[in-house]
């Protein structure tokens, strides 16, 4: 079997000319590829950057041009240029048996509509907030109507996160993660450990809006303004639009030797920040199952944030695995910091409930869960890794 993936996630070559992206997305196209034969990866080129991680290499990677602009300026340029990105699908879709586009996102949508049109089983996974929040979009809502649409059929529909709301219609939700049973076997976090002085926290991801990063900054400034000493260490590894203006308002605020640039980090080098943290604060204003929020735990990290997507069933109750504040509410976010850093808290307790948490969340179990739908919607096979079509 053969299967087309369309994606709209930046990806580059690297020295090597190994095709390369950043974040989860390698590792999870590399376990789709794994249920098939051979998979077609049709991604957009952008310019090299550092961090990143290869692309399935059993792969045969499509690389379509970037489309110019960003919001509004890019979905015109898609529009203007539809010719050239829909017959690109076009070509491969037609040859594939199973079409996968991880939504939302300009590229995946046209390659989601695009598979329904011809007629192709189709893995449609959302990976962002499923529920509205203020950062859900007209396209978002669009996406997730054609995705309601095509669960009525043979189509395998996932909305990222837990719950039974989903379920309905046959939608079916799905965690995310990108660490395998080896990577979690192989950290060996110091649980029995308590909090450092001056305490030293994290944020791993995109540097922009919708990423809540600002209102993280604003309250690290509170912090100060409240005299909390000795201050935390704040590190922010990642990279994306907003690092500048991040950058400024630290500035403007005076709290910039508070804060850390560690830039975009590969897998080796993350990791070693989480073993150098005592917390994680994913303050993300829309969100699903944050795989920042898992891999944090897999150290042992407690972890501060949003009261979005499937927050709340991933931290628990407050005190239990991290804390769960109001999305944009910089003030009840430096409460939370400043409550973790002042309280006084059973550490190992907690960073063994998180180690265990985490444990389930392994890249082979989500990988089978997704085989395990597909076989079910399709009536095929999955043995040995592999999905098989009926005899």
């Amino acid at each position: 079997m053969r299967v087309c993936a369309i994606s709209m996630k930046e990806c580059w070559q690297d020295d090597q000319g190994v095709w390369t992206s950043y974040g989860g997305f390698p590792r999870q196209m590399t376990a789709i590829a794994s249920l098939f034969d051979e998979m077609d990866l049709l991604i957009v080129r952008s310019k090299r950057r550092g961090g990143g991680l290869a692309l399935p290499s059993r792969a045969r990677i499509i690389a379509m041009r970037e489309p110019k602009g960003t919001d509004t300026m890019r979905k015109l340029n898609v529009l203007l240029n539809l010719p050239y990105y829909a017959g690109t699908m076009i070509r491969h879709i037609r040859q594939a048996d199973v079409v996968h586009t991880p939504v939302p996102g300009d590229m995946p949508l046209l390659g989601l509509a695009i598979a329904l049109l011809l007629g192709k089983p189709v893995i449609a996974r959302y990976g962002g907030s499923w529920h509205p929040t203020a950062q859900t979009t007209f396209m978002n809502r669009v996406t997730r109507t054609l995705m309601r649409f095509a669960a009525r059929g043979r189509h395998v529909v996932i909305a990222t996160g837990e719950g039974s709301e989903a379920s309905s219609g046959g939608v079916q939700w799905l965690f995310s993660t990108s660490l395998t049973e080896e990577e979690i076997k192989e950290l060996r976090p110091d649980l029995d450990r308590g909090i450092q002085r001056p305490a030293r926290l994290l944020y791993a991801g995109r540097l922009s809006v919708e990423k809540g990063v600002y209102e993280l900054v604003r309250a690290i400034h509170l912090l100060k303004e409240r005299g909390v000493h000795p201050m935390p260490v704040m590190t922010l590894a990642g990279d994306g639009p907003d690092r500048r203006g991040i950058a400024d308002l630290a500035t403007e605020l005076n709290v910039m030797r508070h804060i850390r640039f560690a830039g975009q980090l590969n897998r080796a080098d993350l990791s070693t920040q989480f073993h150098l943290t005592d917390i994680a604060v994913q303050p993300s204003l829309t969100e699903s199952f944050g795989k920042a929020w898992i891999d944090a735990m897999a150290h042992g990290l407690p972890v501060i944030t949003c009261n979005v997507g499937a927050a709340r069933a991933c931290i628990g109750a407050d005190g239990e695995r991290g804390w769960v504040v109001p999305p944009g509410d910089h003030v009840r976010l430096a409460d939370a910091i400043q409550n973790a850093l002042e309280a006084d808290i059973d550490w190992p307790a907690m960073r063994r409930r998180c180690r265990e948490y985490s444990e389930q969340f392994t890249l082979e179990n989500w990988t089978a869960r997704i085989a395990r739908m597909c076989a079910s919607r399709w009536q095929c096979s999955y043995t040995s890794g592999k999905l098989k079509p009926a005899s």
